[in-house]
């Protein structure tokens, strides 16, 4: 099972690679620094739920959370 923050930065992962941005773009529209963006970028460091919720509107995304009952 995957961790929610680790499935939320994949997806801001993906979101970034089918944009088909530079970092610095995404820095730009994040009104963040270039090192900033490249730390959102990377599976290995911890990005907090509001960084990556910032950095999915700024490629045009949101985030969805769903709660489903286990079987």
């Amino acid at each position: 099972m995957v961790q929610a923050e680790d499935a939320i930065k994949l997806a801001v992962i993906e979101a970034f690679n089918e944009a088909n941005m530079l970092k610095r773009e995404l820095a730009r529209r994040h009104g963040k620094t270039e090192k900033e963006a490249r730390r959102i970028l990377d599976p290995d460091h911890h990005s907090k739920l509001g960084q990556l919720q910032d950095a999915m509107q700024a490629l045009g995304k949101t985030i969805v959370i769903s709660v489903l009952e286990t079987a």
